[in-house]
């Protein structure tokens, strides 16, 4: 007989497992509570502190339950026996009455860590072990890709696999193929390959007494929402441009997730079962929901995008034509030049220098200029911000004209700690900073005025330097603007949407400029300028998209799905030798309205001993707070990376590992 949820027990079901629905959207997820007879209770939003967590269960079918705490798992039982649609640790399993070795088989969505967490301890128990074939290589062999520092952590222009891959192998025992069908203990479960956040995302749909069920992974999470934006990250083909991979690719796998789920749907499935969010009991409305929220962000998104200038004709939203762009282009006043690349200097009328940004042969070609006494020495450069074809070249020129390094507060300690860091064209060379200026800092230069500034568009670690000559007024703006728009094309970057953030607050410096000022890009040839209501379009468009998002994200702020990086490891690698001490600090950045605790556990391997196992912090809205852990590297440890995780609880709900941290172990 097939079992159908009633109206009453299916809206307390969802109000369970929703992390941030349309009727709470103000809160953050909040934390799983026991069950009675299979139906969640009601929970608070920051719950006192239990001795132990406790899952929900919930059952959909007889044999077919869902089991929630960082995650949901689909639970398929037979005979006394267990078959797992992802994984939790044995401790949560035992919490929801399902001992490990009860377990046959583990069929795992896709290649995160979240999808496979404790699988290693149910495997040990004796289960087997069943992966998409695309991501094999990724559970067999993570270390390949953590040994790998081109392909995710440095000079890095390509998003995927992306960290969230597992920390250490799992033996795998079969490896699935779209189409495959596959037969245990009566129930048939098939497996569809639905690419999306991961290439090899697999999608197994069950039928159990006439319910089909599709445990979906991070396709999405609830109806018209997602769970994380910045997955998306994908790669349009762009002429020329092949070599930046997935860069420039703001929510370019949308589109792929979009047709893996009209797969689904069209297999006929009856409820969608996301790895993060609630059951879907309507799946082609929920899909359809989402198509509409997707495309409302990237309409969004295209419509104020510098790559109009760019990659104009690219995507339809980009006319080829870029005619109805070209009144914003200005020329340079006199005393700016190009150099080349993506520098470009202020030359005072004694002929010194100040540079903005240094890559490439630039060093050589000035001195090769200065042979013929133009340009005059070379006082000082200006780092607009930490990007690999900003900074590329910054220690050779420093050593070959003995100048000073000026950089912004908000972006000093990347450029000399960047191994404390992940993000995109990371250059992995420190460099240091002899002037970390604050924000609004003024100063005389030969006759000029500067004028520091924060400019957290592009990058959050990004700067301006407003330069005045008499009544002409110029703002060089590193990448974050261009003719065509903001250049906000990589979420990996960490653009915040929101009053007085990433954009918004540069835009709102752009409007206190003075009439005429000039904006300077080192892409773009020239100068331009913005008119007022320019920028109050941008404005008005950039407070529309956080809306938007608000809407497509299933947080009480989208910032939380856009933010790869709102719970970050620091130092992200580190060097530690056998028997030494190796330190974190975890920082959280809280994007609610309101206070939120978080704890932060260590996760390191077996045999390590850990001094400080987690911390609690209390994180102000709008604010970080940071929890330090430490553990020791055993004396015996060989030569070799380590990757260690960071299990995160917060405002009241396990999230699972939210970030890692690499450590070198070396004994010379």
């Amino acid at each position: 007989m097939t079992v159908h949820l009633s109206a009453t027990v299916l809206l307390v079901v969802l109000a369970a497992l929703l992390p941030a629905s349309r009727a709470a959207a103000d809160r953050p997820p909040a934390e799983p509570r026991p069950v009675s007879k299979g139906v969640p209770l009601m929970r608070s939003l920051e719950p006192l502190p239990a001795p132990r967590l406790h899952p929900c269960l919930q059952r959909l079918a007889p044999g077919l339950e869902v089991v929630t705490e960082a995650t949901n798992v689909g639970v398929l039982r037979r005979n006394g026996r267990v078959l797992l649609i992802n994984s939790l640790p044995p401790s949560v399993l035992q919490a929801a009455g399902i001992r490990p070795e009860q377990v046959d088989w583990v069929f795992i969505t896709h290649g995160h860590r979240s999808a496979a967490e404790g699988v290693a301890g149910v495997a040990v128990a004796g289960a087997k072990v069943a992966v998409p074939e695309a991501d094999r290589t990724l559970f067999e062999n993570p270390q390949a890709f953590w040994a790998n520092d081109a392909a995710y952590r440095v000079h890095c222009y390509h998003f995927h696999p992306s960290p969230c891959t597992l920390r250490e192998p799992v033996p795998v025992d079969r490896g699935l193929r779209d189409g495959e069908a596959i037969e245990w203990r009566g129930l048939r479960i098939q497996a569809i390959a639905t690419p999306g956040p991961t290439d090899g995302g697999m999608t197994y749909l069950v039928e159990a007494d006439g319910l089909r069920v599709a445990f979906i992974g991070d396709l999405m999470s609830s109806p018209g929402k997602l769970w994380e934006f910045h997955l998306l990250q994908g790669q349009r083909p762009i002429p020329g441009d092949g070599e930046m991979g997935e860069y420039h690719g703001f929510g370019e796998r949308a589109e792929g997730v979009l047709a893996s789920l009209d797969r689904v749907v069209s297999a006929g499935a009856q409820a969608l079962v996301p790895s993060h969010g609630i059951i879907m009991q309507e799946p082609r409305a929920a899909v359809e929901a989402l198509r509409e929220n997707v495309a409302a962000c990237l309409g969004n998104y295209c419509s104020i995008s510098a790559a109009r200038w760019y990659f104009a004709g690219v995507r339809p939203e980009w006319p080829a034509d870029r005619t109805y762009l070209t009144p914003r282009l200005r020329p340079l006043p006199p005393w700016v030049r190009e150099m080349g690349g993506t520098t470009r200097a202020v030359v005072a009328d004694d002929g010194h220098v100040l540079l903005m940004d240094c890559d490439g042969d630039l060093p050589a070609r000035i001195a090769e200029q200065q042979r013929g006494q133009a340009p005059g020495p070379v006082d000082a450069l200006w780092i607009t911000h930490y990007h690999d074809d900003h900074v590329g070249s910054v220690n050779a020129l420093r050593a070959q004209q003995g100048c000073r390094v000026i950089a912004h507060e908000t972006m000093a300690d990347i450029l000399q700690r960047p191994d404390a860091y992940l993000m995109p064209c990371l250059n992995p060379e420190p460099i240091a900073v002899d002037l970390s200026t604050r924000d609004g800092e003024r100063w005389e230069w030969r006759g000029l005025r500067l004028t520091a500034y924060s400019l957290p568009g592009q990058s959050i670690y990004d700067a301006a330097l407003l330069v005045q000559k008499g009544t002409e007024t110029v703002l060089f703006v590193g990448d974050s603007f261009g003719p065509g728009g903001i250049d906000d094309y990589c979420a990996q970057n960490r653009n915040l949407l929101g009053p007085g953030l990433g954009f918004d607050r540069g835009l709102a410096l752009l409007e206190s400029l003075p009439s005429g000022s000039l904006l300077v890009n080192p892409h773009v040839e020239g100068a331009f300028a913005y008119t007022r209501q320019d920028i109050q379009a941008m404005r008005r468009a950039l407070s529309e998209r956080r809306e938007l998002f608000r809407r497509l994200l299933d947080w009480d702020d989208p910032n939380y799905g856009l933010d790869p990086q709102w719970v970050r490891c620091d130092p992200y690698r580190q060097v530690a030798k056998p028997g030494g001490e190796v330190a974190w600090d975890i920082h959280i950045r809280n994007y609610s309205g309101g206070s939120r605790t978080a704890t932060v556990k260590l996760r390191p391997p077996q045999a390590w001993r850990v001094t400080v196992a987690e911390g609690t912090v209390r994180v102000p809205p709008g604010k970080d707070r940071s929890v330090h852990l430490s553990t020791l590297v055993p004396r015996g440890c060989r030569n070799g990376r380590v990757v260690v995780g960071f299990a995160l609880r917060y405002g009241g709900r396990p999230l699972g590992e939210m970030t890692e941290g690499i450590v070198d172990v070396t004994t010379s």
